[in-house]
């Protein structure tokens, strides 16, 4: 069968519908899984109903009122099922709801390393035609039986051209072998587990861990960068791995637009970074996403793309009672920069220059200085707020950090040359605009949209609208204004007290039919300048959305909250929508 295709369709239904049947224990556990497993997601199935019946988001699904969204995602699926399969039956409500509730059970789908490439990267799997394919799917077929078996039909009919299938036994199970011209893949039932791979070696080796036959020393959990991801793996609906030193391992010598990928990688020290870990979860009325990047932090790593934080963001300041999204991130320009040099020296052969060179070159011809220099003028923080009760972007602001103002002044009028204007100092502010864009004419360049911006001693707050950056300049010098909400004082107050990243949207905040009303407004005037032959036709979750009554959000949703550190273990990443 054309498993790919399967995956895809389970995806788009854990969106697209919500069963409400409680499941069992989790019998498929990752962590049997063989060491050289370099990518896992598995999915434990339909969480249980009192853990849904708590969970704000799950309640905004099942409201009444969103119900015409659902039934638009259901119609937008069958409609594309229909232009997809023409030469089948499209597939029915009835049908797409039979198939949903395969979701009520857990798989789990992931790719095992070839555990005979060379170290070397002159690995036999490298050779034409001998590409290994480790890709694996496992899938929980109790109670689900006959679903599973009506689905492969349609899935296999719906395949252009057919494979030819002939029944094979591996490791003492029977199987169906299929053999396309992409390549050959492995079917089974055995048991209460279905599951197929493309590797008889693969294949084996899930067999043995869905019988529970593997031992426990060979496993994924035995290894460094399993345990690294520690509690991260344990609880949720949703876990994922995904092992980094492994990519090295595949890549071998193999080239990508004319570079060697094996220098590159080596270069950008890639092994320095051990794992990609996270998982979703249901905390009573939270949905939360926890996440790693885990590795060694050492300086001259992937690591010092990100800055090591602090405890107070400077954008923070401009938060109060009023603010309704702000997003704060902290980078390491500088880092980057390095990273990128370091990496792109193994593109260049000896005596000759880099692309970095070349970038180096352009950049200080254009800016007037080195480009380290330049980047050095950025503290690394950037920053957007929302005031707007409507969402209007004119009310949107962006801040940047920036250190030596008067050489930041050098390097803005520099880097945008004739597209800045309006240039004038009040007080301890400069303001002036950068034109977006404009139009040619015998007199010059004719500008018709701008930037607005104000750069004080350490930031530049940047708006489409000049009123929007004076506002907020005004509220930070101001002694009466009220700082952010105990609700998101109190989020901040459970992440880590150094962050380089924080993120807060305020659901109650939001004029959510003031907002539609604008959204629609916005909307009919685009379609209405469009060209006639660029016109789009809505759809029906466009037409489903638009009708929505806006209510349904704040009645369920309160706060999303979010935030990122960086420690000696790697990058953690911690939210939740509530």
């Amino acid at each position: 069968m054309n498993w790919a295709a399967l995956i895809r369709l389970l995806a788009v239904m854990v969106f697209a519908f919500a069963p409400v049947t409680a499941i069992g224990q989790s019998n498929l556990d990752p962590g049997r899984l063989p060491k050289s497993t370099a990518f896992y997601l598995a999915w434990h199935g339909t969480p249980p109903v009192d853990a849904r019946n708590a969970n704000s988001l799950l309640a905004l699904w099942e409201d009444a009122d969103f119900a015409p969204v659902r039934a638009a995602m259901i119609e937008e699926i069958m409609q594309e099922s229909a232009s997809s399969q023409k030469a089948q039956t499209p597939l029915t409500r009835e049908e797409l709801m039979q198939y949903a509730s395969l979701l009520d059970n857990e798989f789990v789908f992931g790719y095992i390393d070839n555990p005979n490439a060379s170290k070397s990267g002159n690995a036999a799997s490298a050779l034409p035609g001998n590409a290994w394919n480790g890709a694996f799917f496992v899938y929980d077929r109790t109670g689900k039986e006959a679903s599973l078996a009506k689905l492969l039909l349609r899935t296999r009919m719906s395949e252009k051209d057919a494979p030819k299938i002939s029944s094979t036994t591996i490791a003492g199970i029977s199987a169906m072998k299929m053999e396309r011209k992409t390549g050959t893949s492995y079917w089974t039932e055995d048991g209460k587990y279905a599951f197929t791979a493309y590797e008889l070696a693969v294949f084996e080796q899930i067999a043995a861990w869905t019988r529970h036959a593997g031992p426990e020393p060979a496993g994924l959990a035995q290894t460094a960068a399993y345990r690294e991801a520690g509690d991260l793996l344990k609880g949720g609906v949703v876990e994922f791995f995904f092992h980094f030193p492994s990519i090295r391992e595949i890549t071998g010598d193999t080239s990508t637009g004319g570079f060697q990928l094996r220098p590159l990688l080596h270069n950008l020290k890639i092994e320095a970074v051990h794992a990609v870990a996270g998982r979703l979860s249901l905390e009573g009325a939270r949905t939360r996403m926890e996440g790693g990047i885990l590795g060694e932090t050492d300086p001259g790593t992937l690591f010092d793309i990100w800055d090591e934080g602090t405890a107070t963001p400077e954008s923070w300041r401009f938060v109060n009672v009023n603010t309704v999204s702000y997003h704060q991130s902290r980078v390491n320009l500088l880092g980057i920069y390095a990273v990128i040099k370091h990496a792109l020296q193994s593109t260049a052969g000896t005596g000759q220059k880099s692309p970095m060179d070349f970038i180096e070159t352009a950049a200080a011809t254009r800016l007037g200085m080195p480009l380290p220099a330049a980047l050095g003028l950025f503290s690394g923080e950037f920053a957007t707020l929302q005031t707007s009760a409507t969402l209007d972007p004119d009310k949107q602001v962006y801040v940047v950090g920036i250190r030596r103002k008067p050489e930041m002044l050098k390097l803005l009028r520099a880097g945008f040359a004739d597209r800045v204007s309006g240039e004038r100092t009040v007080g301890d502010t400069t303001f002036f605009k950068i034109s977006q864009g404009g139009i040619e004419s015998s007199a010059g360049t004719a500008s018709w949209r701008y930037y607005h911006l104000g750069v004080t001693s350490d930031l530049i707050v940047a708006a489409s609208r000049n009123d929007s950056v004076r506002e907020i300049l005004a509220e930070r010098n101001s002694s009466a204004v009220v700082p952010a909400p105990p609700t998101w004082q109190a989020a901040r107050a459970k992440f880590p007290a150094t962050i380089n990243g924080l993120s807060f949207l305020d659901f109650q905040k939001i004029d959510w039919s003031g907002a539609k009303a604008r959204w629609n407004s916005e909307r009919k005037t685009n379609s209405t300048t469009a060209r006639a032959d660029q016109t789009a036709h809505p759809g029906a979750l466009t037409n489903a959305i638009k009708d929505l009554d806006p209510q349904v959000f704040p009645r369920h949703l309160h706060l999303a909250a979010g935030a990122s550190s960086k420690d000696a273990q790697g990058v953690h990443f911690d939210g939740w929508i509530e």
